[in-house]
């Protein structure tokens, strides 16, 4: 089967033939055994075997640093590429460091290698976004793409990756105008570099799909449900012409025209929908991502409308345990899973636990204004 990256990790500037070279072109070259080893961990991540792949990371790694010392850019490829499998995880805490770690490494070289630092410096903003860290994460966004266009040159698929990346951060934070627009761009590169008689299919099916998605999520915060179904639906068409029916984008793009027929009052097919991704995820990501979480509540939210509210508490509960192991207490999913906790109880007339959940949900909330 063809795989793609995971929908986690959608907008990095993955690991690449140029990133590995790199390893080789500063001091000593890396031994064919940490080459065999870390394409290991690159195949276990593109299939959404994570956990494999975090000890394929771990063992490239160590032996990295022991044939090479701790600063080799072989070392730097090795923190990237475990650093990414920890996100995919959902184990942000453990994720930071070792960005963080691998940046430096790329940044303190005499003669640094731009493209290399843009993809650590994305795929530490995807990280960020991911824990509601926006204002740290928009200027390494920015910086990212900087580098890729002055190293690539504008129309380079490098550039629309971290265009999508910054486009995402803007929608997520509600400036839709500035994120449909650089999505746009995206879209036009990437399309541009189709060959005559080639599909849309034919592309990096990662990135056009989550484009895809990004605009049509503005398209349905904005009300424009039609613009926003059309957009959705070619997110699926992409990711199934792919022939990774069962890939975690495409539990993206389920669960995007999920929401969407929810909001119309589609219940059933919001539904048959909503449980497709669940499966999906159940069966290719990690239980307690964030992802899982926000499926889930969205299913729940189904039930709600439904009234099947201990179904719908259920669910809501689960995603609420996700969200705060992943993300911690205080981020403004967790207060929304709250929030949508607080309704189902009020619906089972259970005025005190309803109470309790909104007062919580406000708490955080309150918290995120004052920082």
């Amino acid at each position: 089967m063809k795989t793609i990256i995971a929908a986690t990790c959608s907008c990095a500037l993955l690991l690449s033939g140029h990133a590995i070279a790199q390893g080789a072109a500063k001091g000593s070259p890396p031994s064919g055994e940490w080459k065999a080893l870390i394409q290991e961990a690159t195949n276990l991540f593109f299939e959404g075997k994570f956990d494999g792949g975090v000890l394929a990371a771990k063992k490239a790694l160590e032996l990295a640093e022991r044939e090479r010392g701790p600063n080799h850019p072989s070392v730097a490829v090795s923190l990237n590429r475990l650093a990414e499998l920890y996100r995919a995880l959902g184990q942000f805490a453990a994720a930071e460091p070792t960005y963080m770690r691998a940046l430096a490494i790329r940044e303190s070289m005499r003669n640094p290698d731009q493209p290399s630092i843009a993809q650590s410096l994305g795929n530490l903003s995807q990280l960020y976004m991911a824990q509601g860290r926006y204002s740290a994460a928009e200027p390494l966004f920015k910086r990212a793409l900087a580098i890729v266009e002055r190293a690539r040159g504008a129309e380079h698929p490098d550039v629309a990756t971290a265009l999508n990346g910054l486009a995402d951060l803007y929608r997520e934070q509600g400036k839709f105008p500035e994120a449909e627009s650089l999505f746009k761009r995206s879209v036009s590169i990437r399309e541009r570099l189709l060959n005559p008689g080639q599909t849309q299919a034919a592309l990096p099916v990662n990135q056009l799909a989550f484009s895809f998605n990004g605009m049509a999520a503005i398209y349905r915060e904005q009300g424009k449900f039609d613009e926003a179904e059309v957009l959705y639906k070619r997110a699926i068409t992409i990711v199934d012409d792919s022939r990774d029916r069962d890939h975690p984008l495409m539990a993206r793009s389920l669960s995007g025209l999920a929401s969407l027929q929810l909001r119309r009052g589609e219940y059933d097919s919001a539904e048959v929908l909503f449980k497709r991704a669940v499966e999906i995820l159940d069966k290719s990501l990690d239980r307690n991502h964030p992802r899982m979480a926000a499926a889930l509540q969205g299913l729940a939210e189904v039930y709600g409308a439904s009234d099947r509210n201990s179904a719908a508490e259920a669910l809501l509960k689960r995603a609420l345990e996700i969200r705060i192991v992943a993300l911690g207490g205080q981020h403004p999913d967790v207060a929304l899973t709250l929030e949508k906790l607080s309704q189902v109880y009020a619906m089972q007339n259970r005025g005190a636990e309803a109470k309790q959940s909104a007062d919580r949900a406000a708490a955080i909330r309150l918290a995120l204004v004052r920082k």
